[in-house]
């Protein structure tokens, strides 16, 4: 059996999907292991992955509202990895793995397996790079709106890498595709999907919604979240004022970032929490409004829940284009929103029989592109053979 590192990033959108992943080689016999700070922890421990762990530096959340603000958040990035590396190295040192999977933003991933020559697998929770589609030529434009920002990442990025001697990369390699990569979406909904080869697996979601784990206090339910890191007091006071009295219920998740006590009094028929369990939610949903974050989209795909998306970042804007696309949900800027438009875009997505029709047909996609059983046999296949 193999001993396989997993690495993420401690956001709920990078490090769901590989959880499902790390339990299901944990119970074919692998040694999963992973590098995690007490929050994650215990996220991963029902897995049955071991523990690496270090210790953060403080960070202060950083809302990507422009170019400047992303530049920042690259930057926050890095300085993260500059902290928790040495900790990490120190983790396995004398017990180097013999295969990284790493999200897209874990970039200790490809810095190590460079290092250490390891085969690695990119874990893209958004959309992966390709013939089509390049995040990196973003992060390009976005440093050069920035410049005074470069200029620091470049100084520390250059550090870091002479520091623990790891062999020359440039940012953009972060972006580019590994030798295998796994993709949490049906191949039918990634953009550019005619241009993607078997360097690539499009498992689909690797947790599905389970009807079970929640009751809904009335239907029609519309769910409003924008995820775990957006914070938005004054998007849930819009919301709260554009649903307020209308014919269905609405659950608001608003996440660590925002008191529900600061929306003050609700309608009897809207209530709010910081988190709720998101895909039980989705499971009786009729509309989601959301941020478009693709483990949020792909959870509701595969419940068949319209959505009306309203994308804070370059990747959300991508994922929100590809549901208007292909006729699955409505789009709203983010500087655009008031009570009026969200009511209006909800209101014309609850009960259209042809945005219905379209999404039971992505459903069956989804559900047909084998989640996290398929992903381990992917990973377990580019093992050598007496390791599988």
């Amino acid at each position: 059996m193999a001993h396989l590192a997993f690495m993420s990033l401690a956001e709920a959108g990078h490090l769901n999907p590989l959880l499902p992943i790390a339990q299901e080689l944990v119970e074919r016999g692998h040694r999963v292991t992973f590098p995690a700070d007490a929050w994650m922890a215990e996220r991963i421990g029902p897995t049955g992955a071991e523990i690496i762990s270090y210790e953060p530096r403080p960070v202060e959340a950083i809302v990507i509202d422009s170019m400047d603000a992303a530049a920042r958040a690259t930057l926050a990035v890095l300085r993260q990895l500059e902290h928790v590396l040495p900790q990490i190295e120190t983790g396995y040192a004398g017990d180097r793995p013999d295969l990284i999977v790493n999200d897209w933003l874990a970039w200790a991933g490809p810095m190590l397996a460079a290092k250490w020559r390891l085969p690695r697998i990119q874990s893209w929770s958004a959309h992966a790079a390709g013939e089509g589609y390049d995040f990196g030529e973003f992060i390009a434009g976005m440093f050069a709106a920035a410049g005074s920002v470069k200029a620091e990442f470049d100084t520390l990025f250059a550090a870091v890498l002479s520091r623990h001697g790891i062999p020359p990369l440039r940012l953009h390699d972060f972006y580019r595709p590994a030798e295998f990569n796994l993709v949490y979406q049906p191949r039918s909904f990634h953009v550019h999907n005619e241009t993607f080869d078997d360097r690539y697996a499009f498992v689909g979601p690797t947790r599905l919604p389970a009807a079970q784990d929640w009751t809904p206090p009335a239907r029609p339910l519309v769910l409003v979240s924008l995820g775990t890191i957006i914070s938005r007091p004054d998007f849930f006071r819009a919301c709260v004022q554009a649903f307020a009295g209308e014919p269905y219920h609405v659950v608001m998740s608003v996440g660590r970032g925002v008191d529900p006590a600061e929306l003050g009094p609700l309608p009897a028929n809207i209530e709010a929490h910081q988190h709720v369990p998101q895909p039980a939610v989705l499971a009786h949903a009729d509309a989601f409004v959301t941020h478009a974050g693709m483990n949020s989209t792909m959870e509701a795909l595969a419940a068949a829940v319209p959505m009306v998306a309203v994308p804070h970042t370059p990747e959300q804007r991508t994922t929100a284009d590809r549901l208007a696309a292909l006729g699955l949900g409505s789009v709203l800027v983010p500087t655009d929103v008031t009570a009026e438009r969200l009511r209006e875009a909800v209101r014309g997505l609850l009960g259209e029989p042809a945005v219905r029709r379209r999404l039971r047909a992505m459903q069956d996609d989804v559900r047909a592109a084998g989640g996290a059983l398929r992903a381990a046999d992917a990973i377990e296949a580019r093992l050598p053979r007496g390791l599988r």
